[in-house]
C-alpha cells in the first residue's frame, strides 16, 4: 500500500491526516466555519435572581408583623402624645375650646401620614410592615385615643383649680357637642392621611 493510500484510509477511520516529515501538524480542533455564533458564557445565577428581594448582608429576613409595625408607627405616637399636651394647653390651661376643634383635625391628618410609613416598604425591596388597611384603623385608633388622653388631662387640670364633677360630667359640662365633633375630624384626617401618605423628605 502506498503512502496517499494510508493517508485516506486514516482519513476514513476518523483519525487526523498524517503529516509529511518537516510539516506542521493540523490541529485537531474544529474551526468554527462562517455564520457560526461564537459560544456565549454561563451566568452566575438565572436573569430570574434580579426580581427576588434581596438579603441583608447578615441574611435575616426582614422584619415584619409586630416589631416593624411599632417602628412604623412610633412616629404617629409621638405626634399624638403633642397633640394631647396641645389639647390640654388650649382646653384645660388656656380655657379656649373653639381652638380644640383646630388642634383635633390637624393632629389627626399628622397621625395618619406619618402612620402611613408603616404600609410601604423602607427600601422598595423589603415587604411593609403591616397592610394599608390595617394601618388607618391604626391611626383612626391613634387620634382616638389622643383625645381621650387629652380630656382626661383636661379634667385634671380642673380638679387642680378646684373643680369638684366627674370626667364625663365635666367633658359633657364644658364642651358638650365639641368633643364628638373633635373626634369625628380627627378620626377623618387620620383615615385622610393614611390612605395619602407617607410623608417622606427627598433624598
Amino acid at each position: 500500500m502506498t503512502e496517499p493510500d494510508a493517508s485516506r484510509n486514516s482519513r476514513a477511520a476518523g483519525e487526523p491526516p498524517m503529516s509529511a516529515p518537516g510539516e506542521r501538524p493540523a490541529d485537531p480542533v474544529a474551526r468554527p466555519e462562517p455564520g457560526d455564533r461564537p459560544p456565549t458564557a454561563r451566568l452566575d445565577r438565572p436573569p430570574s435572581d434580579r426580581y427576588r428581594p434581596a438579603a441583608t448582608s447578615s441574611g435575616a429576613r426582614a422584619v415584619t408583623g409586630p416589631p416593624g409595625a411599632l417602628r412604623g408607627l412610633g412616629p404617629a405616637l409621638g405626634v399624638a402624645v403633642v397633640g394631647a399636651l396641645i389639647e390640654v394647653l388650649v382646653g384645660g390651661v388656656l380655657a379656649e375650646h373653639r381652638g380644640l376643634l383646630a388642634v383635633a383635625g390637624i393632629s389627626g391628618a399628622a397621625i395618619g401620614l406619618l402612620a402611613a410609613n408603616a404600609a410601604v416598604s423602607p427600601d422598595g425591596v423589603t415587604p411593609a410592615a403591616l397592610p394599608r388597611r390595617t394601618v388607618i384603623r391604626a391611626a383612626i385608633a391613634i387620634a382616638l385615643g389622643m383625645l381621650v388622653t387629652a380630656a382626661f388631662g383636661i379634667w385634671i387640670v380642673a380638679r387642680v383649680e378646684g373643680g369638684v364633677l366627674a370626667p364625663l360630667d365635666y367633658l359633657w359640662e364644658t364642651t358638650g357637642i365639641l368633643f364628638p365633633a373633635q373626634a369625628l375630624l380627627a378620626a377623618l384626617g387620620a383615615a385622610w392621611g393614611a390612605g395619602a401618605g407617607p410623608v417622606r423628605g427627598r433624598s
